[in-house]
């Protein structure tokens, strides 16, 4: 009798021991938008790093454009859990449906700011006198801008799919630029490698939105344009704000709204820094309430992500490699943001 009671024990013992590493290793499935700049990537290994390692989440990634990202997580069917870098800015349409309106979608209770605007190469700027977004409105200055050829001067607002593309396009027609140059809406890899080659050749020059924090700053010498100052979102979606003002410079249509959102659409200043947000689905309040917890405390300073960036780009390192070492040796803010 006493032989089957141990016997029963050992076999107990058994399938306790099998079951579990199956439970340990049973993660909760976290998808991650992959979006087509350095700064989501440097957050997303960030992000996958502590999922996997605090929680043990089976982490992967998925490409999409920015609305498509947002409808996604509004379905709450994880096929898009996180999104790494909300530019508020440019994603006000889909913050008033998603968060606001629906709550199908919750932002990081601290975002970090960053800034953007036109820049152009120092060495270019101080050869031409060039300062401000006034001094590219001649005709000769323009033809120094011209990368297809065409005698006209060129600019890059931003890549396909991106808000901010949009939003740059608008202050482009606004400022009168778009009298003497043509946007040319591409890749931000193909910006970069055009960047590269007019610094090589000290040249001509190059006309590109561009934002704070990025690496791109440590690469080379840049020059912001100086714009009119802000003075006051003019949309409606930001009556009751502390920044509305009826007459005020900024007033963008999104194209979601009108199909002559560019016609509709003005604006005569410069963009205000603007938080960036990490956005998820509300879903995962109940999917996995830790990770949704920790979702909610991260809380990036502009210069880590500039530092990430730079040793993804600069320095050459893979982004895995950057997110570990950075969690390595910041327990205690990882601890701030987990509880572990």
């Amino acid at each position: 009798m006493q032989m089957k009671k141990r016997i029963r024990a050992l076999a107990l013992t058994g399938v306790l021991a099998l079951i579990q590493p199956l439970a340990a290793g049973a993660g909760e499935k976290i998808v991650l938008a992959d979006l087509t700049w350095d700064e989501p990537r440097a957050v997303n290994a960030v992000l996958a790093e502590i999922l996997t390692s605090t929680y043990g989440a089976e982490v992967s990634m998925i490409a999409a454009d920015q609305t498509a990202i947002f409808a996604a997580m509004g379905k709450g069917d994880g096929s898009v859990d996180v999104h790494p870098a909300v530019w508020s800015g440019a994603q006000q349409s889909n913050i008033d449906r998603f968060v606001t309106s629906e709550g199908k979608v919750r932002l990081n209770a601290k975002p970090y700011d960053a800034t953007d605007g036109f820049y152009v190469p120092k060495f270019f700027a101080e050869q031409h006198g060039i300062k401000s977004i006034e001094d590219l409105k001649k005709p000769e200055i323009a033809a120094l801008f011209d990368i297809n050829g065409d005698g006209r001067g060129d600019y890059w607002p931003g890549a396909p799919g991106w808000g901010v593309t949009n939003i740059y396009r608008v202050k482009g027609v606004s400022y009168g630029l778009e009298e003497f140059y043509d946007p040319i809406v591409a890749s931000d890899a193909l910006m970069k490698t055009q960047l590269a080659s007019v610094e090589a050749k000290k040249t001509n020059g190059l006309l590109f939105y561009y934002w704070k924090p990025e690496a791109l700053h440590q690469a080379y010498e840049l020059t912001q344009l100086e714009e009119p100052a802000f003075d006051g979102f003019a949309m409606e979606s930001k009556k009751g704000t502390a920044e509305y003002k009826a007459d005020g410079c900024y007033n963008y249509v999104d194209p979601k709204e009108s199909p002559d959102w560019l016609k509709q659409s003005r604006i005569t200043c410069a963009t205000p820094p603007q938080p960036i947000y990490i956005a998820y689905s509300s879903s995962l309040e109940e999917r996995a309430p830790e990770i949704a917890a920790f979702l909610n405390k991260v809380a990036i300073e502009p210069s880590e992500v500039g530092a990430w960036i730079y040793a993804m780009t600069i320095d050459k390192k893979d982004p895995a490699t950057v997110a570990k070492e950075w969690v390595s040796a910041n327990p205690e803010r990882v601890k701030s943001w987990t509880g572990k």
